[in-house]
């Protein structure tokens, strides 16, 4: 209803009516306002996608569209990389300052790095409790790696109070893992490649990104 600056979603009902003949003589239309079951439906569609504590994607978007991108980059022919993202010694962190400061802790780190994405195309994830996941499509390993510091720097920009951490604030470990997918590959290898990345950062003294493709290790500090 551009005059209005709404829109209505409307259900269109139509049924013929014949005579003794056969002959069509009229149609009865009917009109439903299904606006509120339709604003309804798509409220329910974001709880099912969006993570209630942060706001961002939820586990479930993220392996659909971590699927979804697997093939489309297959088809292209083009890299895709992902981030896996973990708040250093989160479970310290709660024990020290309660799980309401934890939540709120989890609050800030997603909004700072859902800030950090420069394209639409980009995917933040809760992907579970400290852990978050980044999809990158069409990145290779030196852009996700220039991603993945910029995560890193913005969260410990934000100076979030964590005193018997080794820097005196929060800080995150970040797996970087790039590939060009194929059909004989699955996205649950890369996933794996960035777990095992991310392990490395956290062995290597945490707040810093590590970076597998193949066999080949970068570190960026």
């Amino acid at each position: 209803m551009p005059h209005h600056g709404s829109r209505l979603y409307l259900a269109i009902d139509a049924g013929p009516i014949y005579d003794k003949t056969g002959k069509l003589i009229a149609v009865v239309e009917t009109l439903r306002d299904m606006t509120l079951q339709k604003l309804a439906q798509t409220a329910l569609q974001e709880l099912a996608n969006h993570d209630g504590l942060t706001g961002i994607a939820n586990r479930r978007a993220f392996d659909e569209t971590l699927k979804l991108e697997w093939r489309r980059t297959m088809r292209e022919v083009q890299p895709l990389s992902l981030l896996m993202v973990d708040v250093d010694r989160f479970k310290h962190y709660n024990d020290s300052y309660g799980h309401l400061a934890g939540d709120e802790c989890l609050k800030k780190v997603a909004g700072a790095m859902s800030d950090e994405m420069q394209r639409a195309s980009d995917v933040v994830a809760r992907y579970g409790g400290e852990e978050f996941a980044v999809i990158l499509p069409n990145s290779a390993l030196d852009g996700a790696i220039v991603v993945a510091e910029r995560l890193r720097a913005a969260v410990e920009k934000l100076g979030i109070v964590f005193a018997n951490s080794e820097l005196g604030h929060v800080t995150v470990s970040i797996g970087v893992a790039s590939v060009t997918p194929s059909a004989t590959g699955d996205s649950w290898q890369l996933i794996s490649t960035a777990d095992a990345a991310l392990y490395r950062a956290k062995a290597s003294g945490r707040n810093r990104a590590v970076a597998l493709l193949v066999e080949v290790l970068t570190v960026a500090t």
